[in-house]
């Protein structure tokens, strides 16, 4: 009995924080003149629920830096979304991952930036996909099914910052994050 219970906790840990490997993205994403790579995509599921998929996209000409999120270095990810959610609800987790995550004082730096991005939010239907983006020469830029909802620029931190929900310390999921991170650090470009 109790190594059956053992057995159940595994696979249920294993569950809630599942990475599978889907195929819905192209293998590149054209930005203006840019065009970008696909280096990674990964699924995070809690239990057998599709909560999102995401993909990675990278400028294959680029040197590859310690960090993705260099402010030098493009990033463009896609996230399709398997479960609505309310606008009100982005902001929300939003807000309270980056403050989980981020000392205050740096959160108060750039401040202007995190309310303008979560500002942009809106809500989503199953199958919907956000794209979220850092080109060095426009900014940050979120679009809701190829429909943009703006761009920041002057704030390459505060948009490093915004891209740690998916990239960095305040993932939403961490084992999507580290899947999506780990294909990057051993894609050959």
């Amino acid at each position: 009995m109790r190594s059956m219970l053992r057995v159940l906790t595994g696979l249920c840990g294993v569950l809630l924080a599942a990475t599978i490997h889907a195929a819905p993205f192209g293998e590149t994403v054209t930005v203006g003149e840019q065009t970008l790579s696909k280096v990674a995509q990964a699924r995070y599921s809690l239990l057998w629920k599709r909560i999102t998929d995401v993909a990675l996209y990278v400028d294959p000409a680029q040197v590859k830096p310690d960090s993705i999120l260099e402010a030098d270095y493009a990033k463009y990810l896609t996230i399709e979304y398997g479960v609505p959610v309310s606008a009100e609800r982005f902001e929300k987790m939003s807000r309270d991952l980056l403050v989980e995550h981020w000392p205050e004082e740096v959160l108060a730096r750039h401040r202007a930036a995190i309310d303008t991005f979560c500002d942009w939010l809106e809500g989503v239907k199953p199958g919907d996909r956000y794209a979220v983006y850092w080109l060095p020469s426009q900014g940050l830029t979120l679009a809701l099914n190829d429909r943009p909802l703006g761009s920041l620029s002057g704030d390459p931190q505060g948009a490093a910052i915004v891209l740690s929900l998916w990239l960095g310390q305040a993932a939403v999921s961490e084992a999507q994050r580290d899947s999506l991170l780990q294909a990057w650090r051993t894609a050959s470009l």
